[in-house]
């Protein structure tokens, strides 16, 4: 007599990103791309916990959280929420949550599609962007490297949209 087979679920991926780019824009980006990509979604509201530091006390905040839940297999959990790192400026992030290692072309077309609906590079930050948040935050090089990580040119300037 034989052992029934076990089929063992792929492991569920997340990536996640600081992105240039104003929260509300941000939302309305990825709504329009999964639109284009013609994938069934729903989108929630929900908050998000992080720190901000003031001078050497780290403050607990919350994030208001857009949430789109895209339907179909694997089932994927995007977000983008906004933090402040100082009290002078603003970081938005992107995460995308559930999607296997065989699913990566559908994250990276869906990126392609944010990318031009926010018509800039996400992972470009501005002097004064860097320089209101602290110069030489992580979440620069941590943007750069998730991008690049789905195979775009991170070191070249844009050409054109």
């Amino acid at each position: 007599m034989t052992a029934p087979s076990v089929k063992i679920p792929a492991k569920s991926l997340r990536w996640e990103s600081p992105v240039n780019v104003e929260i509300v824009d941000s939302a309305a980006a990825i709504r329009a791309a999964l639109e284009e990509m013609g994938v069934e979604f729903e989108r929630n509201r929900t908050t998000r916990l992080y720190t901000k530091f003031a001078i050497v006390i780290m403050l607990p905040r919350g994030a208001y959280v857009f949430q789109f839940k895209v339907k179909g297999e694997p089932p994927l959990m995007i977000e983008t929420w906004a933090t402040e790192p100082s009290f002078s400026s603003r970081m938005t992030w992107l995460s995308i949550d559930g999607f296997r290692a065989t699913d990566q072309e559908r994250v990276r077309q869906f990126l392609e599609l944010y990318r031009r609906g926010v018509a800039k590079d996400p992972w470009r930050f501005s002097f004064g962007e860097r320089s209101r948040a602290g110069y030489a935050l992580p979440e620069f090089r941590q943007a750069k490297k998730a991008w690049a990580s789905f195979g775009f040119d991170t070191s070249a300037p844009r050409k054109g949209g």
